[in-house]
């Protein structure tokens, strides 16, 4: 007890300010477990599906994203206050994903294998074409890809702006240059455009 201007004030013990600290750490610890779980619980379906348009591997997505959200938890306390946690969670699974890929791509390097097929005339099936799309996406630039992948998900202009961290004026330009080379590429395997009808090789195609 210590005297202050002639009157007793209570001081509390060293003891007491570590167990009030302890105390305070414990609800706080407890306030962000309840808060990630919410988070968790709102957010993962949506971005699961952004990561699904654009990675076409359902496991490799599934390994990232348990990832991020674990690195999310502990991250936690300073991403709550982000205008958009989700995106955080993207960033980070996304980066998960191109590193694991980058050390499959290093390992399969110069396997006769994994040679680029030949195009062929015209998708046998649905299967098919989307094969065809796989490898088309991947020789966009990955920020076109992900926004073109996204787009055909369903997700809207302001959805994408909004997990991917872009402007939406962004979103627009990454689309359409995104459909611009897709339709390329198309032409240049030997598929019709179905507004124009043209074929490489000139205005009318080879005879």
């Amino acid at each position: 007890m210590s005297v202050t201007n002639g009157s007793a004030a209570l001081m509390p013990e060293p003891a007491d300010e570590h167990e009030a600290a302890k105390a305070e750490e414990a609800r706080l610890q407890a306030m962000y477990a309840e808060e990630f779980l919410v988070f968790t619980e709102n957010s993962y379906h949506i971005v699961e599906r952004g990561l699904r348009a654009w990675c076409f591997d359902r496991e490799l997505v599934e390994d990232a994203l348990h990832e991020a959200y674990l690195q999310g938890r502990v991250q936690w306390p300073k991403i709550r206050d982000y205008v958009e946690p989700a995106g955080w969670i993207v960033i980070v699974a996304r980066n998960k994903i191109l590193n694991e890929q980058s050390r499959r791509q290093r390992e399969a390097a110069g396997a006769p294998e994994n040679l680029p097929p030949v195009p062929q005339p015209g998708p046998a099936d649905a299967w098919e074409a989307q094969d065809l799309l796989r490898g088309w996406l991947h020789q966009l630039p990955p920020r076109h890809a992900e926004v073109f992948q996204m787009d055909r998900e369903g997700f809207s202009n302001e959805d994408i702006a909004r997990l991917l961290g872009l402007a939406d004026i962004s979103v627009r330009s990454y689309k359409a240059a995104a459909k611009s080379r897709l339709r390329q590429l198309a032409e240049a395997a030997g598929f019709v455009h179905p507004d124009t009808g043209r074929r490489p090789g000139g205005a009318h195609g080879p005879r």
